[in-house]
């Protein structure tokens, strides 16, 4: 049977969470485009361009939007500080609506 390698000196605990992401670090977001404003689907209202994480969708919720005719779906892969940006522009309009 064989054994692990170990390197010495190196720890194998896993890193401390960090309150901000690592420099480079990208996050996967569907931009979600409704052909019909307001139109349904995944248990949401579309209006407008929306940026949702990926992280945030359930595997039936990506595959309903990314199937459905209605609305036009484009996977994308943005800095997280700009993920932020996009979800906060969108949460603010969906508001003034």
């Amino acid at each position: 049977m064989a054994t692990p390698k170990t390197t010495p000196g190196k720890s194998t605990a896993a890193p401390a969470a960090r309150p901000h992401q690592a420099e480079g670090a990208v996050r996967q977001m569907l931009q979600v485009t409704p052909k019909r404003d307001g139109f349904r689907r995944a248990g949401r209202a579309w209006h407008g361009t929306t940026h949702v994480g990926l992280d945030e969708l359930t595997p039936t919720q990506f595959e309903q939007l990314t199937h459905e005719p209605m609305l036009i779906t484009q996977l994308l892969e943005v800095p997280a500080d700009t993920a932020a940006d996009l979800a906060g522009d969108d949460a603010a309009s969906a508001a003034s609506n």
